[in-house]
This record gives C-alpha cells, sequence and structure tokens, in this order.
C-alpha cells in the first residue's frame, strides 16, 4: 500500500526532468533554425531557456540546463561545429558563453530561494489565521485600495478570482445589522483608534455568520483614510454560547422544579390559610343575611374580606407559577424590591417551619434594571435556601435572614445574610465551582448557576463571612446612570436603617 505515494512522487520528478529537457531541445532547435538565416542568436536563446527552467523547474534541473546548454553551445553554434575542439577565439566566446550560464543560473537560484522563504513566510501567518478563523482586510475609505487575505475570501464567501471591494464586504451584512456594520468599520469618514464591535453576515445560501471585527482607521501622508482589521468568524462560538445558555436554562429549571417540590407542603399551608379565611368570611357573610333584619354593612365587611383573601391566594399561586415557568431567558426592565417581596412571600411557610425570621431592608425608588425575573428568583430562592441550610445549627431565637438592596452608582445591589457558621475557608475557593458541595445529598450546581445567571446578566456574585457571624452573599447588577444617590460600598455592607420592613413567619 505504501509504494503507491513513493511511486506518485517518482513520476512527478520523472516529468519535471522531461519537460525541463524538452524545454531545452525546443531551445537548441530554434537557435539552430535562426543560425540558419544568418540570426546570430543562439547564445540569447540559451540564456533565456535557462532562466525559463530555473524559475519554472527548481534549482537542480535549472543546473542541468546550464549544462546542456553549455554543450550545445560548444557543439552545435562555435566552430569548428559538430566538434568540441575550439579555435583560437572560439574558446575565449565558449569561457565568456559558460560564465554568463552560470551567472544567470546563481541568479535564478537566489531569486527561486528568496521566494520559497517568502511563499513560507506568508503561509504560516496564512496557516494561522485558518486555524483562528481570522481575516484581515485594508482599504482606503469609502472604496479604494481594498486587500483581503485568504481567510477574509473564506469568510465572506467569495473566490480569489473576484476583486475585493467595499461594496463586495456590505453586500454580506445582515440587513438588519446595515447601519451598524458602516457607521462602525466599513464606511469610515474619521479616524478611530479602536474599532471594536460584531455584527451578522447573510450568505448566498441564506446562512447567517457572526463575525467580530477589531481594528482601526488612520489617515495616510496623501491625506486619505485607511482602515484595516482583523476579522474572525465566531459563528460556532455564538451558537456554542447560545446552546450552553440554553443548557443553563434547562439546569435552573430543573433545580427550581426541585426546590419548589421541597417546599410544595409549606405552599399548600400557606394557601391553606387565604382559603380558610374566605371560607370563615363566606360563612359569616351568609350568616347576616339570613337575619330577619340583614345586617349590609356587616355582609360588605365580610365580602371585602373575602375577595382579599383570594387576591392573596392567587398572588401566591402566581409566583409558584412564575418560578416554575419552562420560557425562554426574557430581558425586560424589572424591579428588584418586588422581586425581593415576592421571594419572602414565597419563601414565608418555610421560614416558618424551621423557625426563622425573615427581615427585608429595602432601598426605596431603586433603579429598574434589565433582568429576567424569574432568572434572578432563582438567584434569591437559592441563596436564601442555603441561608435557611446553614441555620439549622443556629440556636433558634438566632436565627435571622435579611435581604437588602442598594443602589451604588450605576449598579443595584442585593445581599442575603444569614447567622449561621459562615463559610469554611477550604471552601472559599472552591465556592462557585460546579459540582462542588458541601451537602451530603447537595449536586453542587446551585451557586454555579447563580454565578451563570449574574454573569449572563451583566454583573457578578461574591460572598464573605460577617464581622460577628454567619455569611453574606453579594449579588451586583447593572442599572445604567440614573438619579440616584451614590453610595459608599463599605456603608452598605453595615446595617442600613432606610426603609426597614421586618416580616416575621408569625405575622400574617
Amino acid at each position: 500500500m505504501s509504494s503507491f505515494p513513493v511511486a506518485g512522487a517518482s513520476w512527478v520528478v520523472v516529468a519535471r526532468y522531461g519537460t525541463m529537457v524538452l524545454s531545452m531541445a525546443i531551445a537548441i532547435f530554434t537557435a539552430l533554425v535562426l543560425t540558419s538565416y544568418d540570426i546570430p542568436v543562439a547564445f540569447a536563446v540559451m540564456l533565456l531557456a535557462v532562466t525559463f527552467c530555473v524559475w519554472r523547474f527548481g534549482i537542480i534541473p535549472g543546473l542541468l540546463a546550464c549544462g546542456i546548454a553549455i554543450v550545445s553551445l560548444n557543439f552545435f553554434f562555435l566552430r569548428p561545429i559538430y566538434s568540441f575542439g575550439l579555435e583560437g577565439q572560439e574558446f575565449s566566446r565558449f569561457l565568456i558563453y559558460t560564465v554568463a550560464i552560470l551567472m544567470v543560473w546563481l541568479l535564478g537560484m537566489a531569486q527561486h530561494r528568496s521566494q520559497r522563504k517568502l511563499n513560507e513566510s506568508e503561509a504560516y501567518p496564512a496557516d494561522a489565521q485558518a486555524l483562528s478563523r481570522t481575516g484581515s482586510v485594508s482599504f482606503l475609505s469609502p472604496d479604494g485600495g481594498v486587500f483581503w487575505s485568504a481567510e477574509a475570501y473564506r469568510i465572506f464567501g467569495y473566490d480569489k478570482p473576484v476583486s475585493p471591494s467595499t461594496w463586495l464586504m456590505l453586500k454580506r451584512i445582515h440587513p438588519d445589522d446595515a447601519a451598524l456594520a458602516e457607521t462602525g468599520f466599513y464606511q469610515l469618514s474619521e479616524p478611530k483608534q479602536s474599532i471594536e464591535f460584531e455584527h451578522r453576515m447573510l450568505m448566498p445560501d441564506d446562512s447567517v455568520k457572526h463575525v467580530s471585527i477589531r481594528g482601526k482607521a488612520e489617515f495616510e501622508k496623501t491625506g486619505k483614510l485607511r482602515v484595516s482589521g482583523a476579522i474572525m468568524d465566531i459563528t460556532v462560538a455564538k451558537l456554542t454560547k447560545d446552546n450552553l445558555q440554553k443548557s443553563q436554562a434547562e439546569l435552573a429549571h430543573v433545580a427550581r422544579l426541585t426546590t419548589m417540590g421541597e417546599l410544595v407542603v409549606s405552599i399548600a399551608h400557606e394557601i391553606n390559610q387565604p382559603l380558610a379565611a374566605i371560607q370563615t368570611n363566606g360563612e359569616a357573610g351568609l350568616r347576616w343575611l339570613n337575619r330577619e333584619s340583614p345586617e349590609l354593612d356587616q355582609v360588605r365587611i365580610c365580602l371585602t374580606r373575602a375577595v382579599g383573601n383570594a387576591v392573596r391566594a392567587a398572588e401566591l399561586i402566581r409566583r409558584t407559577r412564575s418560578m416554575t415557568k419552562k420560557a425562554e431567558i426574557e430581558f425586560k426592565w424589572v424591579n428588584l424590591n418586588e422581586i425581593i417581596n415576592d421571594i419572602i412571600q414565597l419563601l414565608h411557610g418555610e421560614a416558618d417551619e424551621r423557625h426563622i425570621r425573615l427581615s427585608a431592608d429595602l432601598t426605596p425608588d431603586i433603579p429598574m434594571m434589565r433582568g429576567d425575573e424569574i432568572q434572578i428568583q432563582q438567584i434569591l430562592m437559592n441563596l436564601c435556601m442555603n441561608g435557611f441550610e446553614a441555620m439549622l445549627a443556629t440556636p433558634e431565637p438566632r436565627r435571622l435572614l435579611v435581604l437588602r438592596s442598594r443602589h451604588l452608582d450605576d449598579s443595584a445591589i442585593l445581599e442575603i445574610r444569614d447567622t449561621g457558621p459562615g463559610i469554611g475557608q477550604a471552601s472559599e475557593a472552591q465556592l462557585f465551582s460546579s459540582f462542588f458541595t458541601t451537602k451530603a445529598q447537595g449536586m453542587g450546581m446551585g451557586l454555579s448557576i447563580c454565578r451563570s445567571i449574574a454573569e449572563s446578566h451583566g454583573g457578578r456574585i461574591e460572598a464573605f463571612n460577617n464581622e460577628d457571624t454567619g455569611a453574606t452573599f453579594r449579588v451586583t447588577f447593572p442599572v445604567g446612570r440614573h438619579s440616584q444617590k451614590s453610595g459608599d460600598l463599605a456603608a452598605i455592607s453595615s446595617e442600613g436603617k432606610t426603609n426597614r420592613q421586618m416580616v416575621s413567619p408569625a405575622a400574617d
């Protein structure tokens, strides 16, 4: 089996040398014909033939062509003709011809080696661009002196014979991204030291390609604007990221269902309370109506209480459904305080069962933030349940979980503070790592999911031990610049006094 490649290579060598010999034979024949018509160009023809053979067939075949040319000049064109003997000045001419032919070969060899090194030096960046799926483009804005690397041709989906142009690049841009791409890179009119953005391409087969561009635009000495950049095909990375987010969403959904399953008894108890109150008020209202002289004012009070309890039950069901709902990630304007209050109401019964007091310390009028309400609820749910479990060994009178909201510059800050044993030094470094857990029955995904959700919102999560007892988990979300006062992060960690609302499990 291995003999076939060797045989193939041998045939290539034979063909190359055979073609070289044929080329020299044609050159000798041409020189003989011209000489017969008293046109003394034999030496020039030999030089051209040797130059061609060195350029086309390589150094060694070129050297062999030199030998053929020198022998041919001696035998066919120098007196005595058809003899290798030389007379008088003919020998001097032969030496000059020989030196000239060898000099042509040496020059050809040097050029051949330089070209090979140049090709190799160009091949390395080309290979690197192909491996990294990154091409390079350069052009004079708006449409002049356009250059594409080989990888750029592939990214734009054009064949090499096509002459690059700005119009061809614009033709590939997705219609929805055209305005961004034109003003951001392809049709600049002013210099920019740093260009960095992403856009989509709509290919001829209707497939969508995602690209990332990094570059700059600066004026040349001629006064023209030169735009240069690296364009990277990030389609695979984009799809991988989207699939990862979907997988994380699936995992978060499973985690929510698991948590809600654990809370089902507590939730049923919470719903039974307003249902029982509705029944009691309804029965009382009927009794007031069945009197000989109906007490309509009392009936109105009973009905009002029944409606209020019905609303309370409906709200609890809504919160429960929202936590178990499986839907695509939807970023919209949300209020962090409202989410905290919803979770407190949802976990009220669970806290009561564990004899834990819940405290909400909320900053009023906190700015709205862009986020997915369900995912932020997921963070709160996970961190609160972790706090509940951390305080199992804490004496009941000291079991307290505080949920805080703060506004600092361009961030909304959420803190969950417990009075448990705190974070162990051995666990601190791996706290948010996947599959790391200190619980006997834990999967080690809760805090990892919290970190992923926080990062997908452009925020971060951190944890630290309190000065007295317990631990605090802090989640920071970006909210943009709003008309709120800036605070000091150190002050946020201290006991806040703003709008403190105590929610005791016993108070209903």
